[in-house]
């Protein structure tokens, strides 16, 4: 039997990650799970059909999932450009937001509620990289923020060394703002919830340290989700 094994985190569709950390989450406190999960992996990522999975040496099949491990496990830098092929044969070339001190706030804001949401993790890389219109050497352009549905669907075959560094990137950047800009969100949103300034000036500072500390607590799930969930056999 032959089959493929990606060898780089760049040969992972982040469709295929969303699709095995869905299945993991829902099955990891079942003891009884551990040949299903094992299995997924190499379904999901190789390609295999679980009706001839059982067919695998036992040996391929074992150093298969220690090197998907090893693979899934990587610390990749953050990508600032990648292409995609579409059905119809066209390359696209998508760059990374080139400068995020001009960040809209609308950007900022889908970003935040995309980020650390597994589910629809294709929509925040549609915040963060789109596709470029022109470049010139090191430096480049990419196409206006048209919302998260523009290119959320071609989203699902970008690169996982780019989603997921691109996380890690995200969680630093917010973790800057949050002294400032997210302060002043916060206090606007409350303004409109409460009414009450007085109340306001009181709760503002303690809800502030609440959404730092969220913050961090996103990053510990970041690096979590970064470690593989590798079940071994």
């Amino acid at each position: 039997m032959e089959f493929d094994i990606p060898t780089s985190l760049r040969q992972i569709k982040l469709s295929q990650w969303q699709r095995y950390i869905n299945i993991y989450e829902k099955n990891k406190d079942d003891k009884n799970a551990t040949e299903f999960l094992n299995k997924k992996i190499l379904e999901i990522f190789c390609g295999v059909k679980l009706s001839d999975i059982d067919k695998i040496g036992l040996n391929v099949f074992d150093e298969t999932l220690e090197h998907l491990s090893y693979v899934l496990n990587q610390k990749a830098e953050l990508v600032h450009k990648f292409s995609l092929k579409g059905a119809d044969g066209v390359v696209v070339e998508f760059g990374l937001i080139p400068n995020f001190d001009k960040m809209s706030y609308g950007e900022f804001i889908d970003l935040e509620k995309y980020m650390f949401d597994n589910d629809n993790y294709h929509k925040a890389m549609a915040v963060l990289y789109r596709p470029i219109k022109f470049k010139s050497k090191d430096k480049y352009l990419i196409h206006d923020y048209k919302g998260t549905e523009y290119m959320a669907d071609v989203m699902r075959d970008a690169p996982l060394d780019a989603a997921l560094s691109a996380r890690v990137f995200f969680y630093r950047l917010a973790t800057k703002l949050g002294n400032y800009t997210m302060a002043y969100t916060l206090k606007e949103l409350q303004k409109k919830q409460e009414g009450c300034q007085d109340k306001l000036s009181v709760e503002n500072g303690e809800t502030i340290k609440q959404y730092l500390l969220s913050l961090e607590k996103m990053l510990e799930e970041s690096e979590k989700l970064q470690d593989f969930p590798y079940i071994n056999v």
